[in-house]
Order: structure tokens, then sequence, then C-alpha cells
């Protein structure tokens, strides 16, 4: 799973670049980093590419934090 968060920081920190805080798990995308939903989308697409995943409608709506994003990632696989 350590990897799969690597991974899915670097997706986020492509997608907001100026942003100044260590990435974990706990963080909420819109909340805690101000991500709009336009770059959520743009991460959730990316996540979907990177791990060959596909992310239902259902799902984004499930999706706050990073590690929901580590989840979603988990039960695909």
């Amino acid at each position: 799973m350590i990897n799969t968060l690597e991974k899915v920081n670097e997706i986020v920190l492509e997608q907001v670049p100026d942003l100044t805080v260590q990435l974990g798990p706990t963080h909420r995308l819109n909340q805690d980093l101000g991500i709009d939903s336009l770059t959520f989308v743009d991460i959730l697409v990316k996540v979907e590419k990177i791990f060959g995943i596909e992310i239902t409608d259902d799902e984004l709506g499930t999706v706050q934090s990073v590690q929901d994003i580590l989840e979603l990632i988990q039960r695909k696989q």
C-alpha cells in the first residue's frame, strides 16, 4: 500500500503542484487540500488510467480523502 500511496500522492501533486503540505491518507481532498471538483475528476481519471481500474459515478461520490482513493484502488485490483 505504501507504493500505492506514493503514486496517488504523485498524481495529486501533478494536478495541484502548488500544494505545500506533506500528503497523507487522512487529507481530505476538498476541505484540507482545497481541490475543486474539476481537479478532483482529473485526479480520479488519472488514477483509473495508472491503476487500470474503472471508477463508477456512485463511487465518485464516496471519495473524500486520499485514504478513500487508496481503499478504492485496493478493492478494484
